[in-house]
């Protein structure tokens, strides 16, 4: 068994370091850009966050050997010389995910130009395991440099946590190859309308002032989608009592209007070596209908029914870097917040926050654990999370003679999580970035250690940074 296990942790090391040494010597340069196509990076959403839609129509980024309707890379814009068209279709092979509910997905994204200042974007996602297409369709305009109104309305799968928790490639990787079911998914109709103020200052105060209306419905996991152990059945459901286990009931289908009012200030010098962002956000919950919450034995006169009622959610967060030359930079994020209620909430609408149970990490390091595990400490109380992270850059390694020329980046991070209730949750961890060979330098290692009351974890985790 030891030696079958090698073998293939040897093969797979191999062939990992073959892929690299490929993407990074004999590309070039490419290697960044390729990885990007078969690993693409997620957009990050904050919550505080009231930047406008964003279009593909004011790219800066040059034409790639790589860039094409197919293979392209994700969540990028377009080269220049398409600026000048009125037409934009996203390329394909990133939109190419899988999930437990939906088997293998794709999704076709395209933008047109109807004027100037007018941007119409549709997007049509289809699932070969539920058959079912999931049409969005989104309008937005520039009423002038400084004001944006923006309509969207369709039908899309989400997750409990919209930030997300677990990015979709990661997922498919997790479902092909090691049949983990992470991303817990739901379905939502919505129609949503945004108005979006830019001040387009050297404070950058921005507003998001948003209305949606919103039908939340379960959805259930079909068949089994990964490559080994097929005829393996997995009984996971997707349900608001316990989205991480084994359970057999979902939650009740309710509408709401949701209202989202989100304040934002920032700002950063000319030598881009200090920013700092300042987000406040208010979102309030009214039910359109009274769901019965967290009741999965509707039979037991015991199980006492709890009513979904209005409440409002409130967060303030801070964001900041500071770049010195001697000590390298230092990253911080911060954000406290709670909710006013006067009944129990349902499961969509409790704060999750962004964890990790994979080898992997995606997205951005400084809003995300790197051990914590999914959905664990959602919280329906007061919370508060603290993010610090220390890179020295080279400055711990240059008084060894060859090492000092890899210009590897020591980072040293602390990381927090309080929750109404609950013992507090660390993380430490230590890492080096800036791994890789002349442009390619993308590859990041840490070493994180966290801390709940007495149980201690340890694991390494690797990203791509770009």
């Amino acid at each position: 068994m030891l030696k079958f296990l090698s073998k293939i942790y040897f093969t797979s090391f191999k062939r990992s370091f073959f892929c690299f040494f490929f993407c990074a010597v004999v590309l070039n340069g490419y290697g960044q850009k390729l990885a990007k196509t078969l690993a693409p990076q997620y957009q990050w959403e904050y919550s505080y966050s009231a930047a406008p839609p964003s279009t593909p129509f004011d790219s800066l980024r040059p034409r790639t050997p790589f860039q094409n309707w197919a293979l392209g890379y994700a969540w990028e814009k377009p080269f220049p010389d398409r600026s000048v068209h009125n037409f934009y279709l996203n390329p394909i092979l990133p939109q190419i995910n899988i999930n437990r509910v939906q088997g293998f997905e794709a999704s076709l994204m395209a933008h047109y130009k109807v004027a100037p200042h007018t941007i119409f974007k549709a997007k049509l996602n289809y699932g070969f395991s539920d058959r079912i297409f999931r049409p969005i369709l989104a309008l937005s305009r520039d009423l002038n440099s400084q004001h944006t109104l923006s309509i969207k309305a369709g039908n899309e799968l989400r997750q409990f946590n919209q930030s997300p928790a677990i990015v979709p490639r990661a997922n498919s990787i997790n479902n092909l190859f090691f049949r983990n079911n992470y991303a817990k998914l739901y379905a939502v109709n919505f129609l949503a309308i945004s108005h979006y103020f830019n001040s387009k200052n050297a404070h950058a105060f921005m507003l998001k002032n948003k209305l949606s209306i919103i039908e939340n419905s379960a959805v259930y996991n079909n068949q089994n989608t990964y490559l080994f152990n097929r005829n393996e059945i997995v009984a996971q459901e997707n349900n608001t009592i316990s989205p991480i286990g084994i359970a057999s009931g979902s939650f009740e289908s309710f509408s709401q209007i949701v209202h989202e009012l989100v304040v934002q200030f920032g700002r950063e010098n000319e030598s881009k070596t200090y920013f700092s962002h300042l987000g406040i956000a208010i979102k309030n919950s009214v039910p359109l209908n009274d769901p019965e919450l967290f009741q999965p034995n509707k039979n037991s006169p015991d199980m006492p029914v709890e009513i979904y009622k209005p409440h409002v959610n409130w967060s303030f967060q801070h964001k900041q870097m500071i770049e010195t030359i001697a000590l390298g930079s230092f990253k911080s994020f911060v954000q406290v917040g709670g909710f006013i209620r006067s009944s129990e909430l349902p499961f969509t609408d409790l704060k999750h926050f962004n964890g990790n149970e994979t080898s992997v990490m995606r997205g951005s390091y400084l809003e995300v654990f790197g051990l914590l595990p999914y959905y664990k400490f959602s919280a329906n109380g007061h919370y508060f999370q603290g993010h610090f992270e220390q890179n020295f850059n080279g400055f711990l390694w240059q008084k060894l003679p060859f090492i000092k020329k890899l210009n590897l980046h020591t980072i040293v991070s602390f990381k927090t999580l309080h929750t109404q209730g609950r013992n507090p949750y660390q993380e430490f961890a230590i890492g080096l970035g800036n791994i890789g060979v002349g442009r390619t330098k993308i590859l990041r290692v840490d070493f994180f250690k966290s801390l709940h009351k007495q149980e201690i974890n340890a694991a390494v985790r690797v990203g791509l940074v770009y």
